[in-house]
């Protein structure tokens, strides 16, 4: 009788153990059935994505092109906001197709990218044949002097004047609204402190020393060369100019046709730049060896070609903002 009953409870163990089974594979199963219909809705919604952005793009590139053939119907003063006002377009078209990037194929990224850089190449060539610039050149400078120039209250330019207003007050040495100059300044003058230099344009800046910081804000046609810094050097809203110099960071914004001979132990990061290029730092002078001793930075150790570009977060894709200066076109000696 207890086998019988053995028997029966096992058999009744296998039923319930076969049924549980069923109930699993049934609950894997809807599982899986719902996971399906998710994944394919996720790809639904991502060919959606890249079908909505494809076509903002489309559009936002029209609108610039169409922007860019107005140019030559308007009367040249009004050219100059035209053409900032197309930039400023084009910067804001630059930062979508960044943050868009991680829901877009790279295919579609490096198409992107193709068409911001067609579409600089078309402003800029417009811009060059309806205001070509003035030759950029320092063979006729004015003459060589050395001024100590007082504090300047900075105007209210942009969205950071509070900031450039505490760098230019608080810079133990500073040249503020200079054109036509050749400025210096020595080491016993800016070793480990703050440099400003705002408002200049056409000038030459030449930092014999180790500062701790430079602050640079709206230079125009200058040439700024500067020895080891040992903090940081922020420059912004600079154009057609030419910075020489080394430090630890460099933070470079709204800077437009500019080339960089720099030693950085970090990385440069740029924003809102356009047409920005990169070189080593080659500036001599006779106090440089030591110089780099005041400011502790490791002269075997040069990122001058690694920039981060915040407006261009593609890691597999080449930002075209910024490129290396060709050996061809880099000067090898500034005496």
């Amino acid at each position: 009788m207890a086998a019988i009953e053995a028997a029966d409870s096992h058999v009744l163990e296998e039923k319930k153990l076969a049924v549980t089974e069923r109930l699993q594979k049934r609950q894997d199963d809807r599982q899986a059935e719902l996971q399906k219909k998710k994944s394919e809705g996720d790809a639904v919604t991502r060919r959606e994505d890249v079908t909505k952005f494809l076509d903002n793009l489309n559009e936002k590139r029209q609108a610039l092109e169409d922007g860019v053939a107005l140019s030559n119907q308007l009367e040249k003063s009004e050219l100059v906001d035209h053409f900032d006002s197309l930039s400023g377009t084009l910067q804001k078209l630059q930062r979508y197709v960044s943050e868009c990037t991680a829901f877009l194929p790279s295919y579609e990224i490096r198409q992107a990218q193709e068409t911001i850089s067609n579409l600089q190449n078309q402003i800029q060539e417009k811009r060059d044949e309806l205001l070509p610039k003035k030759k950029f050149a320092f063979s006729k400078a004015k003459k060589t002097t050395e001024k100590k120039v007082e504090p300047v209250k900075q105007q209210k330019t942009n969205d950071h004047t509070d900031e450039i207003d505490a760098a230019v007050e608080l810079a133990a040495c500073k040249f503020v609204k200079q054109t036509g100059q050749t400025l210096t300044k020595d080491s016993s003058e800016i070793n480990q402190k703050d440099v400003a230099l705002v408002d200049l344009t056409d000038c030459t800046i030449k930092l014999f020393g180790a500062p701790s910081a430079i602050h640079m804000f709206n230079l125009k046609n200058c040439r700024i060369f500067s020895g080891p810094v040992s903090g940081s050097i922020f420059i912004r809203a600079s154009t057609n100019c030419v910075f020489v110099l080394p430090c630890q960071q460099l933070r470079i914004h709204n800077t437009y046709d500019t080339d960089f001979y720099i030693h950085v132990t970090s990385k440069a990061i740029i924003e809102d730049c356009h047409r920005v290029r990169f070189a080593p730092y080659n500036w001599k002078y006779n106090t440089l060896d030591s110089d780099y001793q005041v400011s502790g930075l490791d002269k075997g150790r040069n990122n001058w070609d690694k920039v981060d570009d915040f407006n261009f977060l593609a890691a597999d894709v080449a930002s075209p903002n910024w490129s290396v200066l060709p050996e061809s076109e880099r000067t090898l000696s500034w005496d």
